[in-house]
């Protein structure tokens, strides 16, 4: 939260007041208004205008929550009001890194909106901004898994769901975020929830358990179950021989501390708490701020996927409350806090902020080819290449360098035209346009994109290089049949042998691990004596029989 005097601050940080502060009250001043957002309520409408004159003087905390709001609202870039916004957001980026206006914990709650308002404008808008934010807010990780105020040691619920909203945001928009921070996380959030299911903003000092702060807790669970579950899924097909050696970044083989059944069970007893204490009569068990409470049962609403919580259509209530309490200068009040945040949060809530995050997630899976398959290669290797004689999806031209950082980069588009790219090179140029790139195809059969695998699988074999056998035989492991079949391939092509051990389409765990030995075999007999001489193609025949 941020206020107007360091004594203020104090007081703030010792009452454990969420998200931002209230600020002097504004000074409205007429803006240009252009390029109005469209197909929005009229509640919001009118809030999106308060807004655009009230945007000025702000610190940056507040100033990027204003932008998050207009943002949402669908407000475009050039609206005047918006483009001051960022580009105040954008003064504090410096060649160090980002410098924060506040400090003291402060920092993280702006940070976090920050993170939130850069999320939403398209890569181009932001540069790699959202990497230095994401960094940032990492660094400020307790050890206790918390985001707390300076220098208090055990956690607050408000500034970590800030901060966890931030990173979730970072890290659907492409930024690396280590799966520790997101259990870390997780097992705080759990260790600080009340018997009873509840969350309040300290609990070593025992304040009182509120919607806000329980709405708090289960989002940010429900976050970080989603963040874990992509190791999970990993882990479930993962073969052992397949655990990367990296000192830096997310590791595939990471197992979370936090079982899935804790985590549900926790999320599970927040929302039946809400679900029972839940009413816009009673104002004073939503905590310092309805509006701010509100927010977080948009977001819980939307991550679970649940238009109600126990018997409640929360958004119906929460939308009803909030139509009917709107100023008629299109704010919100609620003090202590300022009407701008007030505004945002109200905003935010009408909008569905979380369910268009979610929305803009999957669109961009789906756009990058991620759960269409564009990473992955054709059933048919003719149906992409060669048909008619010609190309079916225009091979990307340049380098294979530059192919395979279209490849592993999930947030740009058209992925399969890299694949095209790489198979066309191949066609043309035959195992020697594969071959320089090895160590890149190794580190792919490490992605949790199983169509990462796939290429990397197919690429591998086609080398034609003995060397590869072993990374390939790891690989019929995998829990992709997509990939365990190129890796079958391969080892077929690096044999010579239309036959070989398997493992048959569909084969069990055990039978992969039976067919994996019997090529490891194999593949010890032909190896050279000398692990580390020039790559050799095999002349052995591999063991008969087809299966094991």
């Amino acid at each position: 939260m941020f206020t107007t005097s360091r004594l203020a601050a104090v007081a703030l940080a010792c009452c454990a007041i969420p998200a931002l502060a209230a600020l002097a009250p504004p000074t409205a001043r007429a803006q240009p208004q252009q390029a109005q957002p469209q197909q929005q309520e009229p509640a919001v409408l009118a809030g999106v205008q308060y807004l655009q004159r009230a945007y000025a003087g702000r610190q940056v905390g507040e100033t990027a929550m204003i932008a998050l709001g207009l943002l949402k609202a669908e407000t475009p870039v050039t609206d005047p009001a918006l483009a001051a916004c960022l580009a105040k957001i954008r003064s504090r980026f410096v060649s160090g890194g980002y410098k924060a206006e506040r400090n003291a914990g402060f920092d993280i709650y702006e940070a976090a909106a920050v993170a939130l308002a850069l999320s939403n404008l398209e890569t181009a808008e932001r540069g790699s901004l959202l990497e230095t934010i994401g960094e940032y807010l990492k660094r400020k990780q307790k050890p206790n898994g918390s985001w707390d105020y300076d220098p208090r040691p055990h956690g607050d619920a408000s500034i970590s769901q800030y901060a966890i909203l931030g990173l979730w945001e970072c890290e659907n928009n492409g930024v690396a975020v280590p799966p520790s921070v997101w259990d870390r996380a997780a097992q705080w959030y759990m260790s600080v929830q009340s018997s009873a299911g509840s969350w309040n903003y300290h609990r070593d000092e025992n304040d009182a358990d509120s919607i806000s702060m329980t709405a708090a807790g289960v989002g940010s669970l429900l976050i970080c179950r989603r963040q874990l579950e992509n190791y999970r899924s990993f882990q479930k097909g993962l073969n052992p021989y397949l655990t990367p050696v990296e000192d830096n970044g997310p590791r595939a083989d990471y197992k979370p501390a936090s079982s899935l059944a804790q985590i549900n069970a926790s999320i599970a007893r927040g929302m039946t708490w809400i679900g029972s204490n839940f009413s816009t009569a009673d104002t004073k068990i939503f905590g310092k701020s309805m509006f701010y409470g509100l927010y977080g049962i948009e977001r819980i609403g939307s991550l679970s996927d649940r238009e109600a919580i126990g018997r409640i259509d929360w958004f119906a209530k929460g939308a009803a409350y909030i139509r009917g309490s709107q100023r008629p200068d299109g704010s919100w009040t609620y003090p202590p806090y300022s009407d701008d945040v007030t505004t945002v949060w109200a905003i935010l809530f009408l909008t569905r902020s979380t369910k268009k995050s979610l929305q803009r997630l999957d669109s961009r899976k789906l756009g990058s080819g991620t759960l269409l398959g564009g990473r992955y290669l054709p059933s048919d290797l003719t149906t992409m290449t060669v048909a008619g004689g010609r190309i079916i999806s225009r091979p990307m031209n340049g380098a294979v360098e530059g192919m395979l950082d279209v490849l592993e980069d999930p947030r740009i588009a058209d992925a399969d035209t890299a694949v095209a790219g790489i198979l066309d090179r191949y066609r043309k140029q035959g195992p020697v346009a594969l071959r320089p790139h090895k160590d890149r195809f190794r580190r792919m059969l490490r992605s949790r994109d199983a169509g990462l695998r796939e290429v990397a699988s197919w690429a591998l074999g086609r080398s034609g290089d003995l060397d590869a056998a072993p990374d390939l035989i790891k690989a019929l492991e995998d829990g992709d049949e997509r990939v365990v079949a190129a890796a079958r391939q391969g080892l077929q092509l690096i044999a010579r042998k239309i036959d070989g051990p398997g493992p048959e389409p569909g084969a069990t765990a055990e039978r992969k691990r039976a067919a994996a030995e019997a090529w490891r075999t194999w593949y010890e007999a032909v190896r050279p004596l000398d692990s580390t001489s020039a790559d050799a193609p095999a002349t052995a025949s591999p063991p008969a029989g087809g299966k094991p």
